[in-house]
């Protein structure tokens, strides 16, 4: 397959020049469902373009943008830009977002949005009382997000969602708050977990009991009502989530206990959290779950991405000191692509997700339910890129040695019987990988982002720094 290169024509606001030093470009952010795509800027500035196929002027987000994401908002499709930024001196962290509004046809733009957050009602920017220090990370998934603090050594996961009104208003709901104990190197967010990138592997937090807290369908909770009432909530005593005043709780359960009802449909809490965002009007509130990181809680577990003795892409055995997770990639909501630190690549694949829910299968899912295997390659891999595809089989990396290449490999599972004499032996899993094609860039890249299976984005430096305009790969 022959690889082709092309340079991304972007257009500028009026007052900004591709040559100029305020175009010197340290990270490119693209979100794969609207194709929005946006360029973080080494003056802490951003500029967001609605569309790679767009010839609208980009929107700027102004200055300090320390930290930046995506995130993508159910069952409305809507997209947005999440910004942080240090606010009184790096003692909080001040969040921003803008919103993918539709303009006149298929015409969209971005917008700011307004942020609906505890006290901070309809601002188009609010404070979090966490230290913002050096830097802050973010990452999301599909109405979830979180926010890692280096200096407090803690991540709040967020739930958001878009109010109905006529403006663009996101509400906020801080569900959970993990107390880090140990240095995390990476930190991804697929539709049901957090992956932590650690010391010699990966910690994964299923997403669900952080957000939605403890309720589940057990024995048709949910079933043989059409609401729960607020005294069913009160004797769940869920360590995340609703909390009922003991005051609302008498009234509910009184003869006419009809408006006591919390308004969340079947056995879920999605309702019941969006409830809650609204203002108070609901008798419910809303509890923030908190756990260490190492404790195991809400069904956490640690997954080693080696043990003993390994063998190097250069041929070399031995132990390694450390070996961090330094990056991790979704390939499909159960299966994850790590990269450790001495550029080798590893699949984790997490193969019931619903079992592990259950409170006995916590220790067990950790042996039984999960597969990791190591990547056979040559190359010591310094940056991948990819993104996640269920439609087939075979699924497509984008990687390089920080160098001037970049490959593209296709990757096929593959499983065979560890004892051949028994059928009901367990199955191994392991990947196959070949290189489909290679292009070489002339100057040394700093960046790599997907598109789709089979083109990409690349960040060159030129004199030193990444400047505009991209080159785009399409195989």
């Amino acid at each position: 397959m022959r690889l082709h290169a092309s340079k991304l024509d972007l257009p500028f606001p009026s007052s900004f020049s591709p040559s100029s030093p305020a175009a010197v470009v340290s990270s490119v952010l693209f979100e794969p469902s609207s194709r929005s795509l946006s360029l973080m800027l080494v003056d802490s500035s951003a500029l967001l373009y609605p569309s790679l196929l767009s010839s609208a002027t980009p929107v700027t987000v102004p200055p300090p943008s320390t930290a930046a994401c995506f995130l993508r908002l159910l069952p409305s499709a809507t997209v947005l830009f999440l910004s942080a930024a240090p606010l009184a001196a790096g003692s909080s962290i001040q969040l921003r977002a803008w919103i993918l509004l539709p303009r006149g046809g298929s015409a969209a733009a971005f917008a700011p949005a307004r942020l609906d957050y505890r006290n901070d009602r309809g601002r188009s920017a609010v404070a979090l009382p966490l230290p913002h220090g050096l830097s802050v990370r973010l990452a999301s998934s599909v109405n979830a997000f979180v926010v890692h603090s280096i200096a407090a050594s803690q991540i709040w996961v967020f739930a958001a969602r878009l109010d109905a009104g006529a403006e663009a208003t996101i509400h906020l709901v801080k569900c959970a708050v993990v107390e880090l104990t140990l240095p995390i190197y990476s930190i991804t967010l697929s539709l049901g977990f957090m992956l932590i990138g650690e010391v010699d592997g990966v910690r994964v937090f299923p997403l669900r009991p952080l957000i939605k807290g403890g309720i589940r369908n057990s024995g048709g909770l949910g079933h043989k009502k059409a609401s729960v009432s607020v005294g069913d909530l009160h004797k769940k005593n869920l360590p995340n989530g609703l909390v009922i005043p003991k005051s609302r709780v008498k009234k509910s359960l009184g003869p006419d206990s009809g408006g006591g009802r919390c308004d969340c449909r079947g056995s879920t809490k999605s309702s019941a959290v969006e409830t809650m965002a609204d203002g108070g009007s609901s008798p419910c509130k809303l509890k923030t779950v908190r756990l260490k990181q190492d404790s195991g809680d809400h069904y956490s577990f640690f997954v080693v991405i080696r043990g003993g003795e390994f063998q190097t892409c250069k041929g070399r055995i031995g132990v390694p000191s450390s070996l961090k997770a330094v990056c991790i990639h979704i390939l499909s909501p159960k299966k994850f692509l790590i990269l450790d630190s001495a550029g080798d690549l590893h699949v984790l694949s997490l193969n019931d997700s619903g079992t592990a829910m259950e409170p006995n299968a916590r220790f067990s899912m950790i042996s039984k339910l999960t597969g990791l295997h190591h990547l056979d390659h040559v190359m010591e891999v310094q940056m991948l890129a990819a993104l996640p595809d269920i439609s087939s089989k075979t699924q497509f990396l984008w990687i390089s040695d920080g160098g001037y290449s970049i490959h593209l490999i296709s990757m096929a599972d593959t499983e065979h019987a560890i004892g051949e004499s028994d059928k009901d032996e367990s199955k191994h899993k392991s990947s196959i990988i070949s290189v489909v094609g290679a292009i070489f860039t002339s100057e040394k890249i700093q960046e790599v982002v997907p598109m789709s299976s089979n083109s990409c984005l690349v960040l060159c430096q030129v004199g030193g720094h990444a400047v505009l305009p991209l080159e785009r790969f399409l195989s």
